[in-house]
């Protein structure tokens, strides 16, 4: 379904898409510096304006309820930075742990953050983007559908099962304390590390025998060659055990999965942890607000619901992930298209579940208006202060010149639009770094600000 024309497409698509990202973002922050710099003749009737209408609490230019409503859900300031962060977060730590050829992926620490602060959706949603555009963009090699898509099932599987888990009670409770004893500390590793790698060891081994892969272990040779025997025993077990009650084949087949499922649960438990584990530290220094609007609720102590969109998009993502699994050659046929399906499965439960019993359009709605507004009421000071205008005219010029640069690039360059991609990838990576960066220090100093 994908290949290399395919692949090369998308990346001339993607390089379109950032230059009229670059121009589009240079447009709207000339149009908001000619706002702030309108002359004082012009200010006056705008004072008297907005003294007619003093019983509205006043708003700057930028953090305002207006502005915050304009978008969807929030998106930019809410969703978008929130799913933005994971998706970094992924891409930062497999990319770290290849290069330090650790034992650790922690290229789920980014779904982990979004599941517990949006969802289980939302966090299935960053896990597939990750896996199946972001991780195949950046393969190295030529077949990348077929090796990087299948484990999207592991990804988004990780996601549901943190979103679900950030839902329960306990977790808002664990947040809520001050000084956590080390038990509690103990039980979310537990809950969310070790019973999330149990869960996600689960649709792994199922790829790995579509894959015709088994669990490798990197270690030494002789405890390797130890290893090696000890399983082969224990497979023997299961599937002369499993022989007498169900058959030959199945007994084969389930032998090597339970035993395979064993060593990826032992390979999944430091991963999951850790990933848990450095995303809720994210989450607690990084982003409060997030924490105190998403998790525990604001003031009215209500987390907010999910929409009824939301199976839908993450069907539509997954749609070209499932078309190259199903005609693929390597693991096409009858043998593992249910594995492939499964993701239909939830993905229309869901929705029918979130159509009978979830929250209805106004309640969401007016969910958003309310955050909305105690967003607003918590950043407008922040957006008063003289260095964060500093960083809104750095990253304008920023834009002005990678726009430059990349109108440089079809006279200098044959093969330009694979330049221009990756140029546009390092650029936007590190600007979007910044801002991830200044919306934590700013939710932060909101907070600290709130509170003196």
């Amino acid at each position: 379904m994908f290949n290399g024309f395919d692949k090369d497409l998308l990346m001339l698509g993607g390089t379109v898409a950032g230059f009229l990202a670059a121009l589009l973002s240079i447009l709207e922050k000339v149009l908001h510096l000619q706002e702030r710099l309108v002359t004082p003749k012009d200010k006056q009737p705008m004072a008297a304006s907005v003294a007619s209408l003093s019983a509205k609490p006043v708003q700057t230019d930028h953090f305002n309820t207006k502005a915050f409503q304009k978008s969807s859900s929030l998106f930019l300031y809410e969703t978008g930075v929130i799913v933005a962060a994971g998706i970094l977060l992924n891409y930062l730590g497999l990319t770290l742990s290849r290069h330090l050829h650790s034992i650790l992926f922690l290229d789920m620490t980014g779904t982990a953050l979004t599941a517990f602060l949006l969802g289980p959706w939302w966090g299935a949603i960053a896990a597939l983007v990750s896996n199946s555009v972001v991780n195949w963009l950046l393969y190295p090699e030529a077949g990348a559908d077929v090796v990087i898509f299948p484990w999207s099932l592991v990804n988004m599987t990780g996601g549901f099962f943190w979103g679900l888990m950030a839902r329960r009670s306990g977790f808002r409770t664990y947040l809520r304390a001050g000084r956590n004893s080390l038990l509690t500390h103990v039980w979310f590793l537990l809950s969310f590390g070790v019973m999330g790698a149990v869960v996600m060891s689960v649709p792994g081994t199922l790829v790995q025998a579509a894959l015709g892969e088994d669990s490798i272990f990197a270690l030494t040779p002789d405890v390797a060659m130890t290893l090696k025997l000890t399983v082969m025993r224990w497979e023997d077990a299961v599937r002369l055990y499993l022989e007498s009650v169900i058959g030959l084949t199945w007994g084969d087949s389930l032998g090597w999965t339970i035993v395979n499922w064993f060593q990826n649960c032992i390979r999944y438990i430091p991963d999951k942890t850790f990933s848990a584990a450095i995303a809720l530290v994210v989450l607690k220094y990084g982003y409060p607000l997030f924490e105190r609007e998403l998790i525990h609720g604001g003031p009215d102590n209500e987390r907010p619901g999910d929409e009824r969109l939301l199976p839908l998009v993450l069907g539509l993502l997954y749609a070209p992930s499932f078309g190259t699994l199903v005609l693929s050659v390597p693991y096409a046929g009858s043998s593992y298209w249910p594995l492939w399906t499964a993701p239909w499965v939830v993905i229309a439960a869901g929705y029918f579940a979130l159509h009978r019993w979830g929250l209805l359009a106004d309640d969401l709605q007016t969910s958003r208006r309310h955050r909305a507004a105690r967003y607003a009421k918590a950043l407008k000071l922040i957006g008063r202060e003289p260095s964060y205008e500093f960083c809104r005219r750095l990253t304008l010029v920023t834009l002005m010149a990678s726009l430059i640069f990349a109108l440089c690039l079809p006279i200098l360059l044959v093969d330009f639009y694979r330049v221009a991609f990756n140029f546009f990838c390092v650029v936007y990576g590190f600007l979007l770094l910044v801002h991830l960066v200044r919306v934590a220090i700013v939710q932060n100093l909101s907070v600290a600000r709130a509170e003196d």
